[in-house]
């Protein structure tokens, strides 16, 4: 008696991601049943460019959810942009600048009186 393989993994059709942004990519490959990654798994998935490859191949049979990888290029970007990055902090804040009035001078307290006397011309 012959014995059956165990179940079949369900296969379905790999989209074409290439042209798309990120999140397109992710949400197409999500609609096919299956998980776009970037390249390095323990990086945080690009948001910004274009797909500029996946595998497997467009047209290909996968497992169901199993992970399609998508490779990235920044949008106008030429050769060399394409690949992992590493983590970028933000730019720091620009530089506040603040004009300052010069500080008033104190007044006399109040209840005091200055008196001035003046001089009487000569004479009188």
């Amino acid at each position: 008696m012959a014995s059956s393989p165990g179940p079949q993994p369900h296969l379905v059709t790999v989209p074409d991601l290439i042209g798309l942004s990120p999140q397109q990519a992710r949400d197409f490959a999500r609609r096919a049943q299956l998980i776009a990654v970037g390249p390095d798994p323990d990086a945080p998935p690009s948001m910004d460019g274009v797909v500029s490859g996946q595998s497997p191949a467009a047209g290909s049979l996968a497992a169901r959810w199993s992970s399609v990888v998508i490779w990235t290029i920044r949008r106008g970007g030429g050769p060399g942009d394409a690949g992992v990055r590493e983590p970028r902090n933000p730019s720091p804040p620009p530089l506040e600048v603040s004009v300052h009035d010069p500080e008033p001078l104190p007044e006399p307290p109040m209840g005091h009186v200055t008196v001035e006397q003046l001089e009487e011309p000569a004479g009188e």
